[in-house]
């Protein structure tokens, strides 16, 4: 049986450790244990969305061990990147320019070394567009000795679902920076939300990928949103698509 280092260990007993965590760390207390996992022909990943969406996994490349991490943009950012995929008529195309702008999305000042625009693939109709950060696992024993050798940061922090004022780009500054990379992205003008018509649920439909909105903006003035709850016959209203022309862009 692998040693459980103090500090795992102590970790494994804390009431404030997510349980995915905990799974995982029971399963490979240890750098060294994952890779010998890996090794087996067991799947070493761990998903978790507490501040951050981002998934960890230990895989072989080209025959050597790493560790790989791939953070998620938050909602409102993919929310963006999504609907100008699905409006763009070529996915390659739409592929190559999200990669190219994801960067553009971020503070200027933070630093990208190690870490990879990439694409994967998602369970609907659109990739995901995601950052990845590989490192050799090679020479790494510990848990610890990962995480101070090789700490993630202030991307990190720039994604969080808690970041305000230094975070990845949304909603119509995202929508602007897609358009400067030739991307028919498209925002509405009454409450900013992403838009699309070319979502596979309501085709013809601009719709944002938000649930609490759907096809309805809410930002609509709606005539009936103030009678009476006995009387009320507000439905909301269309999106206001800013360009739904889907042009021009840069």
């Amino acid at each position: 049986m692998t040693e459980v280092p103090p500090d795992v260990a102590e970790y494994l007993t804390s009431p404030d450790t997510l349980p995915e965590w905990v799974r995982f760390y029971r399963a490979y207390p240890t750098v060294t244990a994952a890779v010998q996992a890996v090794g087996d022909g067991e799947s070493v990943a761990v998903f978790t969305s507490e501040h951050t969406a981002y998934v960890q996994r230990v895989i072989f490349v080209e025959g050597k061990p790493v560790i790989a991490v791939v953070l998620y943009p938050n909602s409102q950012a993919r929310e963006a990147l999504v609907t100008a995929y699905l409006n763009h008529g070529d996915p390659e195309t739409a592929t190559a320019a999200i990669l190219q702008a994801l960067p553009y999305l971020l503070p200027e000042d933070i630093d990208l070394t190690g870490i990879d625009c990439v694409v994967e693939p998602g369970k609907g109709a659109c990739p995901r567009f995601v950052f990845r950060r590989r490192v050799s696992a090679a020479a790494l024993h510990t848990w610890r000795d990962y995480d101070e050798l090789h700490p993630l940061g202030e991307l990190y922090q720039v994604l969080s679902w808690h970041c305000t004022g230094h975070n990845i780009a949304e909603g119509s500054e995202a929508v602007a920076i897609l358009r400067a990379h030739g991307l028919p992205a498209v925002g509405c003008a009454a409450c900013g939300e992403s838009l699309t018509k070319r979502h596979p649920a309501r085709p013809g439909t601009w719709v944002c990928l938000a649930e609490e909105y759907g096809p309805h903006c809410e930002a609509f003035d709606d005539p009936f949103r103030e009678l009476h709850e006995l009387d009320d016959a507000g439905i909301g209203g269309p999106h206001d698509p800013a360009g739904s022309d889907l042009g021009p862009v840069a």
